[in-house]
């Protein structure tokens, strides 16, 4: 059963990312309830911060209590209440400012706290050399502090928002193969390509002139387009050359609009359909400082075969082998 859960808990991921959290730490906690109560110590884990606060101070405040815990003033004043039944501690008022309450252990408190010392100190130590398979030191500290940093640098509710929406966007777009519908959209979008990369053009855009005759009459083109309502916001053309088995890509899009999970599809759909039609390579000019589409290519299996240097901007000239 243990397997099981094991593997559901890999399969999912980040989703059971909580669970596995609150897993670990109810397995830690078991463990050290154990721990305590073979050595003959009455004690719960829920009471160790207060406990190692007040080893460290001879006195603290509940806000102070609250702020090392990072949890509510009503949290952390139950959490002391309980330990003030169970006659560990006294809460006493501030002389100077009585809405300040102090907290103090009693000799009780004094007795437990001496009694749990050499726990903390053992498992300090252990869990500094917890073992690996290899017979190293485990990181488990090192690796949960980095978890800790890493989760209060990012905010994660804003971050999954963001997601969520982009991801809504993404549903909204189609990607078609060219059609007549969609011809004033794709010169819209040509149109404002080339006033905005005027140095990119390098004579490969006359597709744009005959896109229909060369998509469906002479088939010597494959163009596919990502569609967002009325509006084409990218399109990846494929000039192939029947005798050599080759095919030239051709990338515009609104950059606005462009996301590289877009163009990852364009890329992914426009190699598919080429493969089709039995082309054996693809080859594609990029604009070296287009680090962001470089890497797509990439990750396309695209190769550098060359760089070429234009008059103002230099071209990465990338090639792919199919199959």
């Amino acid at each position: 059963m243990k397997r099981l859960d094991m593997s559901l808990y890999k399969k999912t991921g980040t989703l059971l990312f909580g669970t596995r959290l609150k897993r670990l730490s109810d397995k830690f906690f078991n463990d050290l309830s154990i721990i305590y109560a073979d050595q003959g110590i009455r004690f719960e884990a829920s009471w160790f911060p207060v406990f190692y606060l007040l080893s460290r101070h001879k006195e603290v405040t509940i806000s102070k209590v609250a702020g090392e815990l990072e949890i509510t003033h009503p949290g952390a004043s139950q959490i002391v209440t309980a330990l003030k039944k169970k006659g560990f501690v006294n809460i006493q008022q501030n002389k100077e400012d009585k809405r300040v309450k102090k907290v103090i252990l009693t000799n009780a408190g004094k007795e437990k706290l001496s009694e749990i010392k050499p726990v903390w100190r053992a498992l300090l130590e252990t869990m500094h050399e917890l073992p690996r398979s290899e017979g190293a030191s485990s990181k488990a500290l090192e690796l949960l502090e980095e978890l800790e940093d890493e989760m209060d640098r990012v905010d994660l509710v804003d971050l999954v928002e963001k997601k969520l929406q982009f991801n809504r966007f993404l549903e909204k777009i189609e990607i078609v193969p060219y059609a007549e519908a969609y011809h004033e959209g794709l010169m819209a979008l040509a149109l404002n390509w080339i006033a905005e990369n005027p140095d990119t053009i390098q004579g490969n855009m006359d597709w744009i002139n005959q896109t229909h005759k060369l998509v469906y009459e002479s088939q010597t083109h494959v163009i596919l387009l990502a569609v967002l309502g009325d509006r084409t916001i990218a399109a990846c053309a494929a000039a192939i050359d029947a005798p050599t088995q080759t095919a030239r890509l051709t990338l515009i899009f609104e950059k606005e609009q462009i996301s590289d999970q877009i163009i990852q599809i364009l890329l992914d759909k426009t190699s598919l359909e080429l493969e089709k039609k039995g082309i054996t390579e693809i080859t594609a000019s990029v604009e070296t400082a287009s680090s962001n589409i470089l890497k797509l290519y990439q990750k396309n299996n695209f190769k550098l075969k060359e760089i070429e240097e234009g008059a103002t901007v230099s071209f990465a000239q990338l090639y792919k082998i199919m199959g």
